[in-house]
């Protein structure tokens, strides 16, 4: 790790809100980044490329469910809530202005307003962060197989697709 990596980590994690800002990809190591460091991530909310959900990446991209694993809309209809992750319980959404994609006005409001008006809110988005990032990391060590990380997310989705398929 460089100087500059570890000093954005600090940051990271003497930060409450990391905003997310559009990128090269929905899903950057960034993303994950703040996550793992305990920091709250704050996305842009746009209007996905189908109309029907939403993109936290760039107005019309990819829905959120496709960027993110382990994500519980996507795989809810064959898997329990506890072995996915609800992005939306800890994340934090700011709607973007689809006429000036570089507004992030509301991203700054949303932040203000919930430090203002909804401290408990935050307190309880960061204990469930806390709780669903572990499922994010691979256990190494004497105690990998102590959580469930993301080797067992895999193995448990492809389990229950296979059970799924069997009927």
């Amino acid at each position: 790790r460089t100087n500059k990596t570890v000093d954005a980590y600090d940051a990271y994690q003497n930060s409450i809100f990391c905003p997310i800002l559009p990128g090269d990809m929905p899903f950057a190591r960034r993303v994950f980044d703040v996550m793992f460091h305990g920091c709250l991530p704050v996305f842009m909310k746009w209007p996905s490329k189908n109309g029907e959900g939403k993109s936290w990446h760039v107005p019309h991209g990819h829905e959120v469910k496709y960027n993110y694993p382990f994500h519980k809309e996507l795989y809810s209809f064959f898997m329990k809530d506890e072995d996915l992750i609800d992005y939306e319980s800890f994340a934090v959404e700011a709607v973007g202005d689809i006429g000036n994609e570089t507004n992030f006005g509301s991203m700054f409001d949303m932040m203000e307003a919930m430090i203002e008006e909804n401290p408990n809110e935050i307190r309880e988005r960061q204990l469930i962060l806390k709780e669903q990032v572990v499922s994010l990391t691979y256990g190494l060590g004497e105690d990998a197989h102590r959580y469930d990380d993301a080797f067992s997310r895999v193995m448990k989705i492809l389990e229950s697709m296979n059970d799924y398929d069997r009927g």
